[in-house]
């Protein structure tokens, strides 16, 4: 039994030790990823400044969107994507419920109810086919 046991353990410190080594790839790429945008941005924000937005288009929301949700939406462009961009629309996806959402909801509901006018229950008679 304790060789199983070091079997296992072995085997579970391969897969952590290869795991860990997958992730420090992963994260020494994004990295230079990172690094590559982030010296685009800053010379694409010395090239073209950022001008004032038209105050027809700054003042009025026709979608309702209440502005201190603008703001948090605003904040996490300008966080995400570095400085130099500017929202200028905000829409929600159009979100339908398809059929079979709906059937399986329908089929669940009615499965668990518990059927209290069908009157009194009774146990199946035995068939002569069974033993």
């Amino acid at each position: 039994m304790l060789e199983n046991l070091e079997l296992i353990g072995t085997g579970f410190a391969v897969v952590m030790t290869v795991l860990a080594a997958i992730w420090g790839a992963c994260a020494l790429i994004g990295a230079f990823f990172v690094r590559a945008e982030r010296a685009a941005l800053s010379v694409k924000a010395v090239a073209t400044p950022v001008t004032a937005a038209p105050a027809a288009a700054a003042g009025t929301d026709a979608s309702g969107v209440p502005p201190h949700h603008l703001a948090a939406i605003a904040a996490a462009v300008a966080h995400t994507l570095g400085a130099g961009y500017r929202v200028t629309r905000v829409s929600a996806p159009a979100h339908e419920i398809g059929d079979w959402p709906l059937e399986g909801r329908f089929e669940t509901f009615t499965a668990n109810r518990v059927r209290t006018d069908w009157g009194p229950t009774r146990v199946a008679q035995a068939s002569p086919h069974t033993k």
